[in-house]
């Protein structure tokens, strides 16, 4: 009988080659997959930052409704040094618009807990036990912590610096030097203004024709936008860090960073660092996160940023645009054509 021969196949593993084959391709992959990943969580992130956009232009326009005008940018300031617009250190009051927006953004708990009253932010802050200023023994008032509540509406989730202003001593820029709670929080959008005001700073005094939507002590009306609402900005994107001053704070005025100025003549998203005018020191560049000068418009969203129209429509802005445009964007009664943005 013949005899049946069987052979057992052998096993084998990868050899080194075909290993490293495997890794390289993988890498290749991923090396693909990963920037579409973050646009794709850029691009949710930008929708997000929209919809908040959005949704404050909505509340502005109730806001409106309800009053009948729009909110102040500021009102009564303790950083106005000079002119008729000073209210007097015992009726300073350093207040932001959007402590009188909060109810239309569902905040209606964080506006019950302001006093109205009292001032918010140090800046030339009320002596103690003056009826705007803290009572004595304290460091600061109740409004403290409402300024310094981080509000989801007014945080753009690509923007990755701090909510809260760094505790300080600076009477300039804190709510409350010495405290020991967290600083005034920042917001990532804000009210289209002019960046440096003009002598007596009430926004009924600023010529007509280079007239901002929003400004100090008073407020403007949709019958103030001769140009029409969807020429013209309402709100401003920006970042909440920034070399020269600090960015802005949603309750309480300080010295600087009121508002937004698109205006701004070196455009948007400006991020140049110390000694710009003063030769000859050297400009240095520092990260895209922070930007070079206070009160200027800026996002971490690639190529520009976004703005609300005074329709309440949101806009993605090209950082290219022409400032003589952005300019035309800013006034809400030149009369001038805008051309394409």
């Amino acid at each position: 009988m013949p005899v049946r021969c069987t052979r057992l196949a052998a096993r084998r593993g990868f050899t080194l080659v075909e290993l490293l084959v495997v890794i390289a391709i993988i890498g290749v992959m991923v090396g693909l997959l990963l920037p579409a990943v973050q646009a794709a969580r850029e691009a949710a992130r930008r929708m997000s930052c929209s919809n908040n956009m959005k949704q404050l232009g909505l509340a502005l326009h109730n806001y409106h409704s309800t009053h009948e005008r729009f909110p102040y940018s500021v009102l009564m300031s303790g950083s106005v040094e000079a002119g008729s617009a000073r209210p007097g250190d015992l009726r300073v009051r350093n207040h932001r618009g959007w402590l009188m927006v909060l109810p239309f953004i569902e905040q209606q708990a964080l506006y019950d807990l302001a006093d109205f009253r009292l001032s918010t932010g140090a800046y030339v802050r009320p002596p103690a036990g003056s009826l705007s200023g803290p009572r004595p023994g304290e460091v600061g008032n109740r409004n403290d912590e409402v300024v310094s509540t981080p509000v989801s509406s007014f945080l753009c989730p690509s923007d990755p610096n701090p909510t809260n202003y760094a505790t300080t001593t600076s009477a300039n820029y804190s709510i409350s030097p010495g405290t020991t709670v967290l600083q005034g929080a920042f917001t990532n959008y804000d009210f289209s203004i002019r960046r440096t005001s003009s002598s007596d700073n009430n926004w009924g005094a600023e010529a007509v024709a280079t007239r901002r939507l929003f400004g100090q002590n008073e407020s403007s009306r949709f019958r103030d936008i001769v140009d029409g609402t969807s020429n013209v900005i309402a709100l401003a994107e920006t970042l909440r860090l920034t070399w020269n001053g600090v960015s802005p704070t949603w309750g309480y005025a300080k010295w600087v960073g009121h508002g937004v100025d698109v205006t701004y003549a070196r455009g948007m998203n400006f991020n140049f660092c110390c000694g710009w005018d003063s030769p000859p020191m050297v400009r240095q560049p520092v990260l895209k996160q922070r930007l070079g000068d206070w009160s200027t418009a800026g996002s971490m969203h690639p190529g520009g940023a976004q703005f609300t129209l005074g329709d309440g429509s949101v806009r993605f802005i090209s950082e290219s645009i022409e400032l003589i445009t952005l300019q035309r964007l800013a006034f809400i009664a030149d009369g001038q054509p805008l051309g394409e943005f």
